[in-house]
């Protein structure tokens, strides 16, 4: 999104909401940043500026009539795709058009939807997904984010533990091809094999990674905890540590709980569906990434050699690149008033 080409056009939802923040006092610079970080909409305070000016003299949104033929939708049909792509940015124009006529009763081509929709500032762009936060998970991931930012929260002694799972796989999503030539087919494995990864990372570096197969419970996860978190404690932390886990069952299940109080495990209490809070997430990206590009596993040996070769290059400077990531998170976080950040 940063790195997208200002608009100079505006939307006619950007416009009400440009008039809507002049009118309570807002300057052209906070209404750029607002539209930015809001509603995505990249503009320059020129176009804000231009327009505000343009509205100030005719008392309008709308552009100016333009010479040529006469607009067959009036400004009551635009609302009505408008409000209606708002309600579902998936609707094709053939459903926008019978919409259209329910509501309205009038009758016009695909092609005018279409139109009338483009100049409505609707673009049609890819999906970027992220995690599902629930309503109620909402409040204490934003109270999360702003007590950690009004204490200045450094997590020197926070280690942020994860699992995850990699499979084999060969190329990336993208790839170059020479133009004039057919575009190159990679064979896609139907169901590729894939181990299970179990790791920590902190100020001070990152614990010993666990491969793994098959299903994890209470006492698998345990095991794992005995075998690779305690003695970094012990090492790294002796004068004590705070465990982030997400809160899936067997994290904090009775015999778990129980299991980390008798071994002195500090577990971190953190808000549930809070994946982009936890920089490990970004650091198991890496991770697969390095094993479609570089590595390219055929078996499962060369897949557990290529996830090995990779968390030796995990260093306590790149833990802390990802860690520091957090700083960005947060603020979104609060943005978003506990909705899923987008990082």
């Amino acid at each position: 999104m940063e790195n997208s080409r200002p608009v100079s056009r505006l939307s006619l939802f950007a416009r009400h909401r440009i008039v809507n923040m002049k009118q309570r006092g807002s300057s052209i610079k906070k209404i750029k940043e607002t539209l930015f970080r809001d509603d995505g909409v990249h503009t320059t305070r020129w176009a804000i500026s231009r327009f505000l000016k343009r509205h100030e003299r005719n008392q309008s949104i709308l552009d100016r009539p333009k010479p040529g033929r006469k607009p067959t939708l009036n400004v009551l049909h635009m609302d009505v795709i408008d409000e209606e792509m708002q309600r579902n940015d998936e609707l094709s124009a053939h459903e926008l058009r019978r919409i259209l006529q329910q509501r309205t009763g009038i009758e016009v081509s695909v092609d005018v939807v279409k139109r009338t929709r483009r100049k409505l500032g609707w673009t049609l762009q890819g999906t970027k997904y992220c995690q599902m936060v629930r309503e109620a998970n909402k409040i204490p991931r934003m109270e999360f984010s702003l007590r950690c930012m009004a204490q200045n929260e450094s997590f020197d002694d926070v280690i942020f533990t994860d699992e995850s799972s990699v499979k084999i796989q060969q190329s990336l999503s993208k790839s170059w091809g020479k133009r004039g030539l057919p575009r190159k087919h990679k064979a896609v494995v139907k169901h590729p094999f894939s181990v299970h990864v179990w790791a920590g990372i902190s100020r001070k570096g990152a614990t010993k990674i666990c491969i793994f197969s098959g299903i994890m419970n209470s006492i698998f996860y345990q095991r794992i905890l005995e075998k690779h978190l305690t003695p970094f404690v012990n090492r790294v932390y002796p004068a004590g540590h705070r465990l982030w886990q997400d809160n899936d069952p067997k994290h904090v299940s009775r015999s778990t709980v129980q299991w980390m109080q008798e071994n002195n495990v500090r577990h971190w209490r953190t808000p549930a569906e809070s994946p982009d809070l936890n920089p490990i997430e970004n650091l198991w990206a890496g991770l697969k990434y390095h094993i479609r590009k570089n590595i390219k596993p055929k078996v499962k040996d060369e897949l557990i050699a290529g996830i090995k070769d990779y968390w030796k290059t995990v260093t306590p400077e790149l833990c802390n690149k990802y860690i520091n990531h957090v700083y960005k998170v947060m603020p979104a976080v609060v943005a978003r008033k506990g909705a899923a950040s987008g990082y």
